[in-house]
Formats: C-alpha cells, sequence, structure tokens
C-alpha cells in the first residue's frame, strides 16, 4: 500500500480532453425536441399497501394514492389541475365523499376522525358536509355553510311556483325557504339550482336531501312534502 501511495504521488496527472474555447462558444443550432409521449388513457391502480403494527392506514394510503394519480393524469391531459384551489377544509370534504359506500364502517370512522382533526371540526360537521358534497359538489358545500342574499327574480318567482303546487307559503330568509313546519327547506345556490334540505320538526339540523333543481318544486320530488296552505 505504501509503494502504491508513493507511485500515485510521482506520476503524472492524465491529460484532461480539452475544446477550443472558440469552438465551445461558437453558435449552433440544436435540433427540436422529440414530440411528447402520448397520454395514458387513465391512470393506473396503486400497489397494495400492507398492514403493519404502527404503520400508515393502508386504506388512507390507497386513497390518497389514487387521488393523486387522478389529479397527475388531470394535469397531464388537460393542464390544470380540478382541485387545486380548494381550501384544506373543502379538500378533506372531497376525500371523505370520495370514499365509497354510504355507511359508516370502521374504515370510514376513522378516515373521517382524520380529516375532521386534521380540520379542527367534528365528524358530524364533516358527514353533513360530505352529504352536500355528494348532493352538489363544491357548489353544494358552499349552499351548506354560506347563506347569501340572491337578487330579485328567480327567487322571488319561487314561492308562487311552490302555492301553485298545492304546497303551504314557504317562510323566506335570505336564499332558504322553510317549510312553515319547519321540516323541509329549499336553497337556492350561486348556480341558480335549488337544493332541498330536511330537518326534525322544531329541530334547526338540516340535512342535504334529493337532488338540485332548476324548479324548487322539481327539488322536492321525494321528500313527502305535505301539502296544504
Amino acid at each position: 500500500a505504501a509503494r502504491a501511495a508513493r507511485a500515485a504521488r510521482s506520476g503524472q496527472p492524465a491529460p484532461l480532453p480539452g475544446i477550443r474555447a472558440s469552438e465551445a462558444l461558437a453558435p449552433r443550432r440544436l435540433p427540436p425536441l422529440p414530440p411528447p409521449p402520448p397520454a395514458p388513457p387513465h391512470p393506473e391502480q396503486p400497489p397494495a399497501y400492507p398492514a403493519a403494527p404502527g404503520g400508515p392506514d393502508p386504506f388512507a394510503l390507497d386513497q390518497l394514492a389514487t387521488d393523486a394519480a387522478a389529479r397527475a393524469h388531470t394535469l397531464l391531459t388537460t393542464g390544470r389541475d380540478p382541485v387545486g384551489e380548494l381550501t384544506l377544509w373543502q379538500d378533506a370534504v372531497r376525500l371523505a365523499a370520495a370514499r365509497p359506500g354510504s355507511g359508516l364502517t370502521a374504515a370510514t370512522r376513522t378516515l373521517y376522525a382524520s380529516l375532521a382533526a386534521a380540520t379542527g371540526r367534528t365528524t358530524a360537521d364533516l358527514a353533513r358536509a360530505v352529504a352536500a358534497w355528494r348532493q352538489g359538489g363544491l357548489e353544494g358545500l358552499t349552499v351548506l355553510e354560506e347563506p347569501w342574499d340572491p337578487p330579485a327574480g328567480r327567487f322571488d318567482r319561487a314561492r308562487p311556483l311552490l302555492l301553485a303546487a298545492d304546497l303551504p307559503a314557504f317562510r323566506p330568509w335570505r336564499n332558504r325557504l322553510t317549510h312553515p313546519q319547519g321540516h323541509i327547506q329549499l336553497r337556492l345556490g350561486r348556480d341558480g339550482l335549488w337544493y332541498a334540505y330536511e330537518s326534525e320538526p322544531g329541530s334547526d339540523d338540516w340535512w342535504p336531501r334529493g337532488t338540485p333543481d332548476l324548479d324548487p318544486v322539481g327539488a322536492l320530488t321525494g321528500l313527502g312534502v305535505p301539502g296544504g296552505s
């Protein structure tokens, strides 16, 4: 080893390859870039994540990976992120609403608890918001959380339409019309659609119900609203 070290110190350094400065700085035309490869037709499924004691929840990892792949595919094919401007709360509601099924299973309860804790809300708040998102997406969530004052016109025509359908006179407040028995409510969204809500009589515990409709009477379809004025 000592002889090898002395031989290395006494040897001459290997010459470095070089190029003349005039040649290196000469203008040159680069060939055009090749066209990008075609986008995949759809995002692929993520791998299966095994459960490990003390490790992350495999279901949560799968959902996040699937969501990230879908967003990346949309960004690649359209140039825009469909959820890039959502707030933390709105994105949490979107993620919870993407959970398949309607029942609160053990995995769903865990997901709701994690998302609610991360956003400073309760699981009941999240469950109600998820119902609104499934009813009408971001606009449905806005209708749930933000009352507003609609201009005269569409909102004012709703009460005569309800009366013409042999329904009682709904009480107006801002963008909301409430059944006199206090168990059915209509909310006008900024998108011009009517969103139906339901509550126990005498309780201010409103939950989204049904499908939004341009017609206030149509939005009440299937809710079993009693008539009479």
